[in-house]
């Protein structure tokens, strides 16, 4: 069942696509004001350009014509395994660049927030940034795992793919 598992290849994209949301989401840490929020979001479309180009790859080394729901199912692969490490690497990010964020009062707080927005304790950062690590990559990432594998693919007619081609 998992002999043709391409691990090492997952693992890879996995890392490659939460270190490119977490480059953002550092640059956000080091300024934390509403209107800086917008670099989260393009974490997020960067996390998308590479499970996109794992997808471009996973399909050209099954010669253009890799089975839609092998595609999809490696394209989730990578996507959760992304948010994970995202969400971890985002963690250390967190503990390093808000000096005090565990204690009543951090040292940065969100400043600049809308009026309907509700501070806790630690005045938003932290929510803003998992939210948008869990939330923000599910959404780009299996959007771009349902729309690919359907666009990519070779032969559009039938799903017939050669042994070998259709294991993930």
């Amino acid at each position: 069942m998992f002999k043709n598992l391409h691990l090492k290849k997952y693992i890879v994209y996995g890392v490659v696509a939460a270190i490119l949301y977490c480059i953002p989401v550092a640059f956000y840490l080091r300024d934390v004001t509403w209107s800086q929020s917008w670099l989260l979001y393009l974490g997020n479309a960067l996390f998308m350009v590479m499970v996109a180009s794992f997808l471009l790859v996973f399909n050209r080394r099954r010669n253009k014509n890799a089975s839609s729901m092998s595609m999809v199912t490696a394209g989730v692969t990578v996507t959760v395994l992304g948010i994970v490490l995202s969400c971890l690497i985002c963690a250390l990010l967190l503990s390093i660049l808000i000096p005090g964020l565990f204690h009543a009062r951090p040292d940065k707080i969100l400043t600049g927030e809308p009026a309907n927005s509700v501070p806790d304790k630690m005045h938003g950062p932290v929510y803003l940034v998992f939210f948008n690590a869990v939330m923000g990559n599910i959404s780009t990432g299996f959007f771009v795992c349902i729309i690919f594998p359907f666009t990519l693919k070779g032969d559009q007619t039938k799903e017939n793919a050669p042994p070998g081609q259709a294991e993930v």
